[in-house]
């Protein structure tokens, strides 16, 4: 670390590589602390903890120690994800892997770079971000590589289930994409992870409102509760499939399976000890075609939520106990919200193209008119002008801040 003090206040340098700071090549990061933060920064030597800073400062300046505490830790906290401190690193216990499936094509360019722009600055050190392109072997597109490369995120290239198999939204000979690529994601994940890591897989169309929450963060295999999971017959909340669904329980029963079913689904959180047994992916893969099958033949038109519950169904399966989410920030959205909590993993999966809803409250934008079209080469800013929410304002921008990186 370099330092350097500008009258009360300090400029901090994490060289990345540490020798070369003067270096244009060296990727410099760099924080500005003010006064407080400095006087917090300069107790972090290695022989005061966290009550103990507190402790100082609350007698330097005659502060109530209840009240300084959560800006001490908030700023310790903030200062270790950037990486500028080591010594909290195991206050965040597990280490974590974010990761999502996509395809090399215009839907998923603009969501991928909104969500790493989310992200961006934003993990402890060790945490890190997995891109698995289901690409089917054929030459990464020089869009999507700019992302990658700009964002210089880790991406592994994987099968596209959408061309292998006329399934799920995969249907239609692959026209569009197909939803069990996140299974195939997140058996790509598995072997890059320890077995004690944790794995969180996501939706491509989602992005982390504002600072990551650490301390929600699960240290163990989770699922946030989902209401189309938790209904009597999953399929049946879609209108156009007119109450016809299948019972998820009967399906465990069938199969002789005796452990209570957890409704939960979409986001979802194991370890990378689970991720590698190859049982447990093969069900994922198993449960999400019966469910298919299970759902047209029981005449449900819409099938397209059929991996949503794969995962919790083969966790539960094979006997694998998982916790069931039920914080504000992991739960999926009804999009009608005026606020939600900072660090929420918002999905903004709500569209006017198949509903009266938007992705966001009383909008007018939605994501699938950009299915052939890269959002962040569009006229962003007439959509950011009548954002009614903070986090619908926020989403443009960080669309703005992507734009700018990647094409100005």
């Amino acid at each position: 670390m370099r330092e350097f003090p500008v009258k009360d206040e300090i400029v901090v340098v994490s060289p990345r590589p540490v020798e070369n700071i003067l270096d244009d090549e060296a990727k410099n990061r760099a924080v500005a602390l003010n006064h407080s933060g400095r006087a917090i920064w300069e107790l972090c030597d290695g022989q005061h903890s966290t009550d103990d800073i507190v402790s100082v400062l609350s007698e330097r300046f005659a502060v109530d120690p209840e009240e300084l505490a959560p800006q001490v830790t908030t700023t310790l906290t903030r200062m270790s994800m950037l990486g500028f401190l080591d010594g909290m690193r195991n206050q965040y216990g597990t280490r974590t892997t974010f990761v999502i499936g996509i395809e090399d094509k215009p839907f998923f360019w603009w969501q991928t770079a909104i969500f790493l722009e989310s992200l961006s600055g934003k993990l402890p050190e060790g945490w890190r971000i997995l891109v698995v392109v289901c690409n089917g072997g054929e030459p990464l597109s020089d869009e999507l590589r700019n992302i990658l490369d700009s964002y210089e995120t880790t991406y592994e290239e994987a099968r596209n289930h959408a061309k292998l198999y006329r399934l799920d939204v995969g249907d239609e000979n692959g026209e569009f994409y197909a939803a069990v690529n996140r299974v195939e994601a997140l058996s790509v994940a598995a072997g890059l992870v320890d077995d004690g890591d944790m794995i969180c897989l996501l939706d491509s169309d989602t992005f982390v409102y504002g600072d990551l929450n650490i301390e929600i963060m699960p240290k163990q295999c989770a699922a946030p509760r989902n209401w189309h999971i938790e209904q009597d017959l999953f399929f049946s909340t879609v209108d156009k499939n007119a109450g016809k669904g299948i019972d998820l329980r009967k399906i465990l029963e069938a199969i002789g399976c005796d452990q209570e079913f957890e409704p939960g689904g979409v986001n979802v959180f194991v370890t990378g000890e689970v991720a590698k047994n190859r049982k447990f992916i093969a069900d994922c893969f198993r449960f999400a075609h019966a469910l298919y099958l299970l759902g047209r033949t029981a005449g449900a038109e819409v099938v397209w939520m059929a991996e949503m519950p794969c995962f919790a169904l083969a966790m539960t399966a094979n006997g694998i106990r998982y916790e069931l989410l039920e914080q504000k920030e992991f739960r999926v959205s009804s999009s009608s919200e005026t606020s939600i909590p900072f660090g929420t993993i918002y999905h903004y999966y709500n569209d006017l193209a198949d509903s009266e809803h938007g992705a966001f409250r009383d909008s007018k934008w939605y994501k699938q008119a950009y299915r052939d079209e890269n959002f962040l080469r569009t006229e962003i800013d007439k959509f950011s002008v009548e954002a009614t929410t903070d986090h619908e304002r926020y989403f443009f921008e960080l669309a703005t801040k992507a734009r700018q990186r990647l094409y100005i």
